[in-house]
């Protein structure tokens, strides 16, 4: 029977959820805020250690849970999985670690030290971006590249080949960034071509989600520029429209990369009341489940969920530039880190969906062609929400629930833990260059499958309405 970390596995639903920690900061002015920081304020992740714990007990995954909760503010899970047997990452500033480390060992949980030093581990990646930045200033794959050198990229794209890329504004963002996808293709079949949706950095600190969408945007141009035939992958890569949006979350990236590395949220204004900035805009969607599980209303908490449905412009553009190519769109793939994962629906609810069979066999074949590349990349492939939990308003459930398109899938993209969140920019190519194995596979099930609406959703609505999820 395969097993949590092998591709095989099959078992589970949860989305991502990670949480932010709140940590001690040094400031440009010293100014205390409650949860999240105003934009004065830099914050430093010196002194705090990320740890790993396996439960295998209920008992000792509650307990892990309260000793956490407890010492709020000083210690904050990263990434929480649900299932027993699965990884729960969180992150302790050294004040309080030996107290929640003596604790959790006495429930019976087992420790081990992931990162000793977040502080240090950001400050590597600081000075290797500034060498790299030094070596190139254009658009490149060494390093982590920022909103002002991607955007103008993707127009300059869409000007060298305008017979087979198209650019599309899709808004605004809160602070009046560009938010853009670009459509490639030739559509073969005219308006019954199918067609794949590939978005990135939703989660302003999953710098590695940004860059492996924009690396397949450029591979993806080259094959369709030279139109290479020379592989069934390249054939089936031109079979089908691309919808390429490698950057969901353009404030909230600028601002992980000039004030909080850690940043997850967009950058929206603090409502009424509250002195704490930004939306999760992977719970803002206007879809089933909107708000369930580990969503927040509380403006200050990771997870807060906007103040509505869609409340964000970020989420408004997004939503409905898929809905405009519903029909055509066979398959919705969003990149995230980090954890190594490809997850299936549903993030709203434990159940399987009708068709689990059939999205766990897809992922299975695209996590076989990314061991092609990549022999020891283990994947655990499984529906979200019980490997992690519930948690409603994603886009994932939007574009299967809300839009009907047949296959979603979210990638927790590399690594399993010694970096996070911090994957080192030397690793780009190679997780590029591992998914760029998987499209093949994609592109292959894209085309052959028919245009319109998910054929499992009226099934799924009344397995729905028993469940009085309607």
């Amino acid at each position: 029977m395969p097993v949590p970390g092998q591709s095989g596995y099959t078992g589970y639903t949860g989305y991502t959820g990670y949480t932010q920690l709140w940590v001690s900061f040094t400031i440009i002015l010293w100014t205390t805020v409650e949860g999240n920081p105003a934009p004065e304020i830099v914050r430093s992740y010196d002194s705090y250690r990320v740890y790993r714990s396996i439960p295998e007990t209920e008992e000792a995954q509650d307990a892990l849970d309260i000793e956490i909760k407890l010492k709020e503010g000083q210690c904050e899970f990263m990434k929480e999985a649900h299932k027993l047997g699965l990884p729960s990452d969180f992150m302790c500033h050294n004040s309080a670690a030996e107290e929640v480390l003596n604790r959790v060992k006495k429930a019976g949980l087992k420790v081990e030290t992931m990162i000793e030093n977040v502080g240090s581990l950001v400050r590597e990646g600081e000075e290797e971006h500034r060498r790299l930045n030094r070596q190139a200033d254009t658009m490149n794959w060494d390093n982590y590249q920022r909103y002002d050198t991607i955007i103008p990229w993707m127009e300059q794209l869409a000007a060298d080949n305008p017979s087979f890329v198209t650019l599309t504004d899709m808004g605004r963002s809160h602070e009046d960034r560009k938010i853009l996808m670009l459509k490639v293709g030739r559509s073969p079949r005219g308006s019954q071509t199918r067609a794949i949706w590939v978005d990135g950095g939703i989660h302003a600190r999953e710098w590695i989600a940004v860059a492996t969408a924009t690396f397949l945007l450029d591979k993806i141009v080259e094959v369709f520029k030279t139109n290479d035939t020379s592989t069934c992958d390249t054939q089936s890569v031109q079979s089908v429209d691309w919808y390429m949006a490698p950057l969901l979350n353009p404030d909230g990236y600028e601002y992980s990369h000039t004030s909080d590395r850690m940043w997850r949220k967009n950058r929206s204004p603090p409502p009424a009341g509250s002195s704490c900035y930004g939306t999760d805009l992977n719970r803002n969607w206007d879809v089933i489940g909107f708000g369930a599980g580990v969503t927040s209303s509380n403006p200050c908490a990771e997870t807060y969920k906007g103040t509505a449905r869609n409340s964000e412009p970020e989420t408004k553009a997004i939503s409905e530039t898929i809905l405009k190519y519903k029909s055509n769109i066979r398959i919705y793939l969003t990149f995230h880190s980090y954890g190594q994962y490809w997850l299936t629906s549903w993030g709203y609810k434990t159940e399987l969906p009708v068709d689990n069979e059939k999205l766990v066999s897809l992922g299975r074949q695209a996590v076989d062609a990314i061991q092609c590349v990549t022999p020891s990349r283990s994947y655990t492939i499984g529906s979200a929400g019980a490997i992690f939990y519930i948690a409603g308003g994603a886009s994932d459930d939007y574009a299967k629930a809300a839009a009907e398109i047949p296959y979603s899938f979210t990638v927790e993209l590399p690594d399993s833990g010694s970096y996070g969140f911090l994957l080192p920019a030397n690793q780009i190519k190679t997780v590029g260059e591992e998914l760029w194995a998987a499209t093949g596979v994609l592109a292959r099930e894209a085309a052959r499958h028919n245009t319109g609406p998910d054929p499992a959703r009226e099934e799924e609505k009344r397995e729905d309405k028993k469940l009085g999820l309607e």
